[in-house]
């Protein structure tokens, strides 16, 4: 079975090698249509043009269509290329499914498939996809290549970071680099993003780390970490400040709770596991967090301020407040500051 990393994916696509199907996904959409990109410019060359090749929306997926696509033999491009963008193979019905699969059993020679997955996550936030989609991702790594795209570590990503300010004629040291990588989460679009408004701010010189702190705004999941860390500590002007903040970046109410129940979902999880003897490592690898093991790190560290009598009515607090957002009409900033106070007075009392 070939299911490869991203970075051995690249240099699979860089070498003769030629396979009839590819699955690419993982939680870095913008690695996934870089890679997606680049089998693309292998099979129909780097000056390519949309009518060279099939793009197919999984949304309005059809089988029938998809398999009778499959079976045309390419007049004017060496190959039969079709692209389906965000299948969700849990969408279909068990004839649906035994038709595609008989069509990927037995791929033309002449026809090459790329399935990219940019608009959903194919695990729905667990630690395997779903039975359906992994029917398909085992059958694409039976006949082809399977790749998955998780978020990197600011460590893994800083040299890419550093090419690409290069690339737009500034540049970017080590630390600011792992910084910004940092700060966007590891998301490779959204580090492309700032990175090319930096480095049109910079206009030829250095990115430097006031810059960063002035023009990139951490994405919520940040903030909300952040957050969760005040609360824990007890630390109620910074708490207050934080959650400012998050509403004058215009972050809806029920975003901000979701974000910060995964925060002390994440804080609940290293405070069980320390209190059973389980390393950082083991959690790590057992919740999904590849990629991104500073969260679990950070956690660990942070969960050490409170207990878990502490964390469990933080996370009973959020809930009511997610219930109240979503089924009233009262004022969402005032829901989530009194949840905030809430979760503080509740740690004081412990």
């Amino acid at each position: 079975m070939s299911t490869v990393t991203p970075a051995d994916f690249e240099k699979e696509i860089k070498s003769a090698v030629l396979k009839n199907i590819y699955y690419i996904y993982g939680k870095d959409s913008g690695r996934v249509s870089s890679l997606s990109e680049l089998v693309r410019r292998k099979y129909l060359g780097k000056n390519y043009t949309a009518s060279d090749y099939s793009r197919i929306d999984g949304k309005s997926f059809s089988v029938s269509e998809f398999c009778d696509t499959a079976e045309v033999y390419p007049m004017f491009t060496d190959y039969n290329f079709i692209e389906v963008n965000d299948l969700n193979a849990e969408e279909l019905n068990a004839e649906e499914m035994k038709l595609l699969m008989k069509t990927i059993d037995a791929i033309p020679e002449q026809t090459v498939i790329l399935v990219s997955i940019t608009g959903f996550d194919v695990k729905a936030g667990k630690k395997t996809p779903g039975a359906k989609n992994k029917k398909i991702i085992d059958a694409a790594a039976k006949y082809g290549t399977v790749t998955e795209a998780d978020l990197r570590k600011p460590s893994e990503m800083y040299r890419m970071i550093m090419e690409l300010a290069s690339s737009f004629g500034s540049s970017i040291n080590r630390q600011n680099a792992e910084k910004l990588a940092a700060l966007c989460l590891g998301d490779t679009l959204r580090v492309e993003n700032e990175i090319h408004k930096l480095s049109s701010f910079a206009y030829g010189e250095e990115i430097t780390e006031t810059m960063i702190d002035e023009m990139v705004s951490a994405g919520i999941d940040t903030t909300a970490f952040a957050l969760a860390a005040a609360v824990t500590s007890f630390n109620a002007p910074l708490a207050l400040k934080i959650l400012d903040d998050l509403f004058m970046q215009r972050a809806e109410g029920v975003m901000i709770i979701s974000a910060l129940s995964s925060a002390f979902i994440d804080l609940y999880r290293a405070g069980t596991a320390m209190s059973a003897g389980v390393r950082e490592n083991d959690v790590a690898a057992h919740f999904g967090y590849k990629g991104r093991e500073f969260v679990v790190r950070n956690a660990f560290r942070d969960a050490k301020r409170t207990n878990i009598k502490h964390l469990r009515k933080c996370l009973a607090i959020l809930e009511e407040a997610d219930l109240s957002c979503k089924s009233t009409r009262l004022d969402q900033r005032t829901l989530i500051e009194k949840s905030i106070v809430q979760m503080l007075a509740s740690g004081s009392r412990e």
